[in-house]
């Protein structure tokens, strides 16, 4: 008698089935099983391809920001950390003593936040533990760069918030802006903002600062003792065109006119004229008012406001780029350059300016960059 395969199903059809009924169920059985393990090698694929993806952080506001950033500049001075912190960091065991008890700081240009990373970390069934890693670019001086105060530890604004001057402020002694100034308006778009300040920074003074907070029920914690890292971007070679000029076929030309109701808009913006506000913009609508900064003014010289970059935004409207010179008073007892007691700084701003005309109006005005936000009026607060 011949041996039967070791693959050969043998099947016993039960009283109420026959022997075709039985192959026919096990034919749909088999065929059940195969479909779902190609759905599951399916799902695999998809799993793997998702879970790959980099998640989109652009609208999602970290918890522990603020923390983050206070804790990254008590590191940075050397000193103990007095944030909440959770049970198992020690604050003291981490502090940055030397041997006589006291850290010394180090010696930085600039510390930034450049974002933050969420982890995960755990089981369903031991728990999660959920961390925001928040990192930190620091520029560190070169060896030729003068040592000075390392910056201070007040903490940045919120994400997507911006703060504003209080009405009530008045400006400083020596801030009044000089009946005799008059600055005048002037295209110098190879000027660099601060050019003069500063050169290029080396890629080997830029380093990482990674801060981990840990997220509790009661709020954000710091989770450990901040690291560095290496700074993997390095310094870079400029890129991209962030004046808008990359649309060659929206560039164009600012008239004088138009340069004059810059020149005023700049005045007033950084003196904090309101109604040479009002004026420069145009608008009739009588509940509007306008604020600009309080207890600035600005510089005394021919660049102190620049026309960088123009390009059409409609027929009737076009996006300036504009670069003016801020000056403020120094803190009493400091003294700069040449013995002048006076903070002074470029600002780039993004304009929208009106049809031309004798007095084109500037409709609305950001920070460099936020073009796409201008809408006419937008600035204007409610009486």
């Amino acid at each position: 008698m011949p041996e039967q395969s070791p693959t050969r199903f043998t099947m016993v059809p039960a009283r109420r089935s026959s022997e075709p009924t039985a192959h026919r169920r096990a034919r749909r059985i088999l065929g059940v099983l195969f479909l779902a393990s190609g759905l599951s090698a399916v799902a695999i694929v998809v799993a793997l391809a998702k879970g790959s993806t980099t998640p989109d952080l652009s609208s999602v506001t970290p918890q522990g920001r603020d923390l983050a950033h206070t804790a990254a500049v008590t590191f940075l001075a050397g000193e103990e950390q007095t944030v909440p912190h959770a049970e198992s960091f020690d604050p003291r065991d981490a502090a940055g003593e030397n041997i006589d008890g006291r850290g010394i700081p180090l010696d930085y240009r600039s510390l930034n936040w450049v974002g933050f990373s969420p982890q995960h970390f755990g089981t369903e069934d031991l728990g999660f533990t959920d961390f925001e890693v928040h990192h930190f670019l620091v520029v560190m001086r070169g060896p030729d760069e003068q040592t000075s105060p390392a910056p201070t530890s007040s903490p940045p604004a919120a994400a997507g918030t911006t703060t504003s001057p209080s009405p009530g402020a008045t400006p400083p002694p020596g801030t009044t802006p000089s009946p005799g100034a008059s600055p005048s308006i002037s295209t110098s778009p190879g000027l660099a903002a601060g050019s003069g300040t500063g050169s290029p920074v080396p890629a080997s003074n830029v380093l990482q600062l990674d801060v981990p907070v840990l997220l509790s029920e009661d709020g954000p914690r710091l989770g450990g003792s901040p690291s560095f890292s290496t700074w993997k971007n390095g310094a870079g070679e400029p890129e991209g065109k962030g004046d808008y000029t990359n649309y060659g076929g929206l560039t164009t030309e600012v008239s004088d006119a138009a340069k004059n109701q810059i020149l005023r808009w700049a005045v007033a913006y950084a003196t904090g004229d309101s109604q040479g506000l009002l004026a420069v913009t145009g608008d009739q609508n009588s509940s509007h008012r306008y604020m600009g900064l309080s207890g600035f003014t600005l510089a005394n010289s021919a660049g102190a406001v620049q026309v960088l970059s123009a390009i059409k935004s409609t027929e009737e409207q076009s996006i300036v780029r504009v670069r003016i010179q801020l000056a403020r008073a120094a803190p009493p007892g400091t003294v700069t350059e040449n013995n002048e007691k006076q903070f002074t700084n470029f600002a780039d701003f993004d304009l929208l300016v009106g049809a031309a005309g004798a007095q084109p109006p500037v409709l609305a005005w950001g920070p460099a960059g936020s073009a796409a936000e201008l809408e006419p009026y937008s600035n204007a607060l409610n009486n």
